[in-house]
This record gives structure tokens, C-alpha cells and sequence, in this order.
């Protein structure tokens, strides 16, 4: 199963980052006209013919039953039309899609992430599905279809939000007991997670951490700042109040109140920090404390779950449909059909962590209502976090542009460099990198 993105839990998913380093339009895939994207799909057509669907890397023991059936479902639906289901591998799926796209060759279902439909998009290769599904908006979550609506390209959507995931808060009770912190008034915003995290340095001697990572995007746009011009064709997060929290990052360094080794490549990360119980709190994905009980059962009990702060990330995968399919009433009927409220409630159950993409599943008790257990809390949280959560990574970002940001926030942290240098060279350089 493709995962939606590194770090979505540490216990389950681990995405699409590889991914984003490869943008279509630069491996040699030609604009083609926009017409086809912006057609109008007859959509009171009869439904007959065939159609291709594409997946990626989710033909399995686990998962190959499931497809199998919703093609047949559908097809059974539909007398005369035949779905031919085809999986790529989970490795080099960019590069095989850019090579579909040269060739002609899209499915006319695909599964797709944010930034590899932006690509394939961006040269006309994917239906506007804004025009073509009014209730679009309705029947989807927000922050989904956000992922798939691209200011470049104006305010089209160019894919269903099919499985999505997110994370949310989880501390450490015991140790935050044991700093003199309280459970029921846990953190809600970044500056929450400061002052608590003096609170524990200064109470356990400097032994125990709250924060155990350095910044990122995420951190930026939880700043206030947006990190791409409204255009979104350049970067522009080199601004005061990005710069403001990298200094409060940087004076909490200071202070000890990370762990020292967050800059060097020794640092394990903030969730095998947790799990070894030396930082109380981590993030991870609504089903983190029932994966935990598979592999730390000593340390679940402990755990209290909270939503994110300030704003939560959005890990999501989508439903795509080619422009230039032969068949667009066939195809579009089918991937709507494969995001249906149902179809998707059926498939998450078989991937714990990942939510539904369907407006519809807020009324589902097995989203919005907690059992009353820790974990339940966190299933809970995690859907009521999805609503509103945000894709952090632009489309357009790559691990080379996550690399220049990361040592110049290194910079920064290190009092090497003033946090609106260090941004202001971050921006300078992912715009080179955007340029070429």
C-alpha cells in the first residue's frame, strides 16, 4: 500500500516524500492543450465500454480481494462495462506515470498523491472534476479536495479524496506527572509546547524533554505564513512571523529544552524517542496506542492522546481521471463509485490509521463518537482533525528543497546564522531549485 507520507504514524505509514523530487513537466512531458481538462462529461450517458483502472502497489493477499470485488460490484451495477484493474509498484510510480502520460497511456482511473497529480495536471493530463461534480464539494471533505486544488492552476479540483490521514497529540502521562504537569491541561498551541517544556526542564533537572524535533513546514505555516506567493508559482515564507518562531525555536535549544543531538544525523526522531519513553510527547496517527500495544505494550498505558497542535497535518491519496480517457462517462462514474461514503468506509477498515474522505462519515459513530478508551479518544481526534487539517508540502516541493531548509534552520539553531537570514537564504535557494 502506497503510504500517504514519512511520518504519517510511526506505526503504520511512512508516503510519498520519495516522490515529490520528480516533477512530470521536467522529465519531458510536453504542455498539452487544457481543453480536454475543462471538457464537460455527459454524464447522463449511457455507462458501457471499457475502462482502465490504476492503483499503486496495493495488489496483495490483503487488499487484491477487496479491489476485486468493487470492480465486479460495479460492473454488476453497470451491465456492459468492464474495469480492468492494473497496480503499479510502489517503487518508481512517478517516473511510470511520466512515462504514461508521454506515451498517451493514463489509465483513465488513477490513484495519485497531491504532487504527482499537480504535475500531470499542470500539462492538461487530468479532468477538472470541479466542473464536472457539482456536489463535489459537498460530498468530500474540505481539506481533502484542498489537496487537489492547485493556485497555479486556479480553483479546480483534480482529485477525489479517497484514504486520508492525519496525526495527532500524544504525551507521556507518568512523566508528565512526574514533572509536576498536568494531564487534563494538556497543550494546545506551539506556545503551549514551550512553556510546558521549560516546566519539565526546569523540574526534572534538564533529564526529561517535551519537544523533541526541529522545525519544518509545518511549523512555518503554523506561524501565520504561507509558504508559496497567492500565485503559487514562487516561495515567500522568509517573513517575520516565520522568523519569530525559528527564534523561539532556537532560544528553546538553547535553553535544553530539546534533546542536543536534534541537528545531527544520531537523532533517532520524536517518536522512537517516546517509544524509548525519553521525550513524553510525539506525534502519530489516530490508531498510534492500538499499534503501540502490538510493539510497547508496557508504554500504552500510558499515553494520553490530544488533537494537534494549532493546525493538523493532512496525509492524503486521491482518485484521478484522465482527460484524454476514450471513455470519460465510464471513468468518471467509476472513480466517483470507488470514493463513494461506502466504498471508502469498506476499504479503511482494512488500513487502520487512514480515514474516509466523505463528507458522510461524520455521522458514522465510528468516527465521531468515542468508546470512552484512550484510543478511542484518539480515533476521534484524529477524524475531528482531518475536517481541518492542511497538506503542509506544496506540490512542488522536492527533498532538495527540504534539505536546504533543513540545514539552514540548523543554521538558525545553532546561532550561526540569524533566523531571517537563515530564511531569507532558504527562500533564495528552493527558488533556484523551483527554477531549474
Amino acid at each position: 500500500m502506497p503510504r500517504v507520507r514519512a511520518g504519517f504514524t510511526s506505526a503504520a505509514v511512512t508516503v510519498v516524500a520519495a516522490l515529490t523530487t520528480v516533477a512530470l513537466s521536467g522529465c519531458g512531458v510536453g504542455s498539452t492543450s487544457n481543453d480536454a481538462a475543462k471538457q464537460t462529461v455527459a454524464v447522463d450517458a449511457p455507462l458501457k465500454g471499457t475502462i482502465t483502472f490504476q492503483t499503486w502497489s496495493l495488489k496483495n493477499d490483503k487488499f487484491t480481494p477487496y479491489f476485486t470485488g468493487l470492480v465486479k460490484d460495479f460492473e454488476n451495477q453497470h451491465p456492459g462495462t468492464t474495469v480492468n484493474w492494473i497496480d503499479q509498484p510502489g517503487d518508481g510510480y512517478t517516473d511510470k506515470v511520466t512515462s504514461q502520460v508521454t506515451s498517451g497511456s493514463l489509465p483513465d482511473v488513477v490513484n495519485l498523491p497531491p504532487d504527482i497529480a499537480h504535475s500531470v495536471a499542470k500539462v492538461g493530463g487530468l479532468l477538472d472534476l470541479t466542473t464536472n461534480v457539482p456536489t463535489l464539494g459537498q460530498d468530500y471533505v474540505h481539506s481533502g479536495l484542498a489537496a487537489y486544488t492547485y493556485p497555479d492552476l486556479g480553483a479546480d479540483s483534480y482529485g477525489f479524496p479517497w484514504y486520508l490521514g492525519t496525526d495527532i497529540s500524544l504525551w507521556n502521562k507518568a512523566m508528565l506527572q512526574r514533572d509536576g504537569l498536568d494531564p487534563n491541561h494538556l497543550p494546545k498551541t506551539f506556545d503551549d509546547l514551550l512553556a510546558q517544556a521549560k516546566t519539565m526542564h526546569d523540574r526534572s533537572g534538564g533529564k526529561d524533554y517535551l519537544m523533541s524535533r526541529p522545525p519544518g513546514l509545518s511549523d512555518i505555516v503554523n506561524s501565520g505564513t504561507p509558504l508559496m506567493t497567492p500565485d503559487g508559482k514562487k516561495f515567500a515564507f522568509n517573513t517575520p512571523g516565520a522568523a519569530a518562531m525559528l527564534d523561539k525555536y532556537t532560544a528553546a535549544y538553547a535553553a535544553g529544552y530539546l534533546p542536543s543531538d536534534v541537528l545531527t544525523s544520531t537523532y533517532e526522531g520524536n517518536s522512537a524517542l517516546f517509544n524509548k519513553q525519553e521525550v513524553a510527547w510525539t506525534t502519530g496517527g489516530g490508531n498510534y496506542i492500538e499499534a503501540t500495544e502490538q510493539t510497547n505494550p508496557s508504554l500504552t498505558p500510558l499515553i494520553v492522546p490530544s488533537p494537534a497542535l494549532d493546525t493538523a497535518p493532512l496525509y492524503v491519496q486521491g482518485i484521478s481521471v484522465a482527460a484524454k480517457s476514450k471513455n470519460l462517462p465510464l471513468a468518471l462514474a467509476f472513480a466517483k463509485f470507488v470514493t463513494d461514503d461506502a466504498n471508502q468506509v469498506n476499504f479503511v477498515k482494512l488500513a487502520p490509521g487512514y480515514l474516509p474522505g466523505t463528507t458522510a462519515s461524520a455521522n458514522n459513530p465510528a468516527y465521531s463518537k468515542s468508546d470512552g478508551t484512550p484510543q478511542g479518544d484518539a480515533s476521534v481526534f484524529a477524524y475531528q482533525d482531518m475536517q481541518k487539517a492542511v497538506n503542509f508540502t506544496p506540490p512542488v516541493w522536492t527533498d532538495a528543497m527540504n534539505t536546504v531548509l533543513n540545514q539552514q534552520i540548523a543554521l538558525a539553531m545553532t546561532g550561526r546564522e540569524s533566523a531571517t537570514q537563515a530564511l531569507d537564504n532558504a527562500v533564495n535557494r528552493v527558488n533556484q531549485l523551483l527554477g531549474q
